[in-house]
């Protein structure tokens, strides 16, 4: 859900960068695997929306992806978060 630039809650803060929205990416990940102590790998790949997310002190620095053109089979969102430092840039742009 867009929110206007510098919105905030709690330790979180919510921004709109133009100069990212539209990239092509992919991104990968994991999560902890349910009854278990493995994580799972997850690939994403679609276009960055121009939502940022910056998380607590010292902020973690998360970016929203949409047009999902590849994600996990159990996924039915249709965008993710994504942490900054897992998404790579499709076509030759540094993100």
């Amino acid at each position: 859900m867009p929110l206007e630039n510098g919105a905030a809650d709690s330790d979180t803060v919510y921004s709109f960068d133009p100069a990212i929205a539209g990239r092509r990416v992919h991104a990968d990940g994991g999560a902890a695997a349910i009854g278990s102590r493995l994580a799972s790998r997850e690939m994403f790949e679609g276009r960055l929306t121009g939502q940022r997310m910056d998380q607590g002190d010292p902020p973690w620095r998360w970016c929203e992806i949409g047009d999902l053109v590849a994600k996990p089979e159990e996924f039915d969102g249709e965008t993710v978060w994504c942490e900054e430092s897992y998404i790579y840039e499709i076509d030759g742009e540094a993100s």
